[in-house]
């Protein structure tokens, strides 16, 4: 895979100032030589940006065709391995931008021997070549895919080595006791004495707060991906979907006096202070009068299901919600809120609930900030400044190596019976050997494949 050259157009596709074509590979040399053609200075010397003619090739004769008109005119700039992305030899054509003008680049770089970049390839060459690890690489899918300003911060620190530092910190002690314990089975005579059970027990204690740390951070990549999901609940004309409309500062969703107007869930994604919500309006909740209005409250709850954060609203005295709109499903944090607050008796107290108005505002920016707090408790300041952003994969192999420490850990509460330096030293190894997935230290082109298929061309 790694003996071939390969070319893609990496800016998007559209009407734009410039266009980029990347060609990595060890034929990279060759190729662009063969496109590119320069009055004044050469390819020879590593980011060293020069400026000439891009032409496509006459196959037959292997000599620029000048027949043809040129391509473009172009800034070309290598970078010759190991220091460019890929580690590889590349060069990157700046072209004019449009469709048109990046493709035919490509195309000429295709005809002069290089083969169309695969999804994610450049990237997969780049860890292949030890330029990243495995999260890393996952890394630079997440900045590409960023929405939002704490996603990209989030994102680069990772990029950067964030997660990989934290693991590192769990695995190096798990390295250093395995060495220990594989260094005692290599002599048979009983040189090396047993590693003291209290001494394995004390490493694995501090492995397993190690990964409860970072799985406590785990629902912060999905929170930073996706958007932080936000359900109005509540029953019919409580005012959900002019609430909704506040909070999102259009009007997305239909308001009528009429009971049940809102069938079906009307979403709206929300950037604030950095970071995305995805606001959800849905059926006002009481026994249903029809099929309709039956299957608009099955996705209401379908949505509080997959809710991080459910709006409890209601809008007269007493106490907010019923027994509609009790269930808090999965880990959702739930807030009450007391909308039409102007219409209100002011001696009436609110309880705990927070009170709203759609029509003054009053009240809106204070849910605004409850919101921002309840984000608190998914850990998401935290992973950001680490630059942990977890994704299923990751939390996949920290929970299955959580368990296997624990288990492990349980064969050393009786002394007597700990386990010898053999059945030790397998359970780390296998343990370590998980944990090796999520940076890359360990992996299958199975693995590989499963990662790099989610990139775009050109990245």
């Amino acid at each position: 895979m790694l003996n071939d050259t390969i070319v893609a157009i990496v800016t998007p596709e559209g009407t734009g100032g410039l266009g980029a074509v990347r060609l990595s590979g060890p034929g990279a040399r060759d190729i662009a030589a063969r496109v590119f053609h320069c009055s004044e200075g050469s390819l020879s010397t590593s980011h060293m940006a020069v400026y000439g003619i891009l032409k496509d090739v006459n196959t037959k004769q292997g000599a620029f065709d000048d027949v043809n008109e040129a391509i473009d005119q172009v800034i070309a700039l290598p970078m010759w391995a190991p220091r460019s992305y890929t580690g590889e030899d590349t060069v990157e054509f700046f072209c004019h931008g449009g469709t048109v003008v990046s493709r035919m680049v490509a195309a000429a770089c295709r005809r002069a021997g290089a083969r169309p970049a695969t999804a994610g390839e450049f990237t997969r060459r780049a860890f292949l070549n030890g330029k990243l690890s495995l999260d890393q690489a996952e890394a630079v899918a997440d900045l590409i895919h960023a929405e939002s300003e704490t996603a990209a911060r989030a994102a680069v620190r990772q990029l950067l080595g964030g997660l990989d530092k934290q693991l590192t910190q769990v695995e190096t002690p798990l390295l250093s006791l395995l060495a220990r314990v594989e260094g005692g089975l290599e002599f048979l005579d009983d040189e090396v004495p047993e590693v003291p059970a209290e001494e394995v027990a004390a490493v694995l204690r501090a492995a397993l707060e190690g990964i409860d740390a970072l799985l406590a951070m785990a629902p912060a990549g999905r929170l930073l991906r996706d958007g932080i999901h936000v359900v109005l609940r509540g029953k019919p004309n409580v005012g959900k979907s002019s609430l909704f409309n506040r909070l999102v500062e259009e009007d997305r969703a239909i308001v009528d006096d009429e009971a049940g107007t809102t069938r079906d869930v009307v979403s709206q994604r929300v950037t604030r202070a950095g970071r995305v919500y995805v606001l959800h309006d849905t059926a006002g909740l009481r026994e249903a009068r029809g099929r309709v209005e039956a299957r608009g409250i099955e996705r209401t709850a379908e949505a509080a299901r997959q809710a991080d954060i459910i709006l409890d609203l209601d809008s007269g005295p007493g106490p907010v919600g019923g027994k509609e709109v009790q269930e808090s499903p999965g880990e959702a944090i739930v807030l009450k809120v007391r909308t039409k607050a102007d219409l209100g008796d002011p001696a009436v107290p609110f309880g705990d609930a927070i009170p709203t108005s759609s029509v003054t505002g009053e009240g809106v920016q204070e849910l605004w900030r409850r919101i921002a707090d309840s984000v608190d408790r998914f850990a998401l300041d935290r992973a950001v400044r680490l630059g942990v952003v977890m994704n299923e994969r990751h939390r996949h192999k920290l929970e299955s190596s959580r368990r296997e420490l624990a288990r492990l850990l349980a064969e050393y509460a009786d002394e007597a019976c700990a386990p010898g330096n053999d059945v030790a030293g397998t359970l780390l190894a296998s343990i370590l050997a998980q944990l090796g997935e999520i940076s890359g230290r360990v992996y299958s082109e199975h693995l590989l494949e499963s990662v790099f298929s989610r990139f775009c061309v050109g990245k």
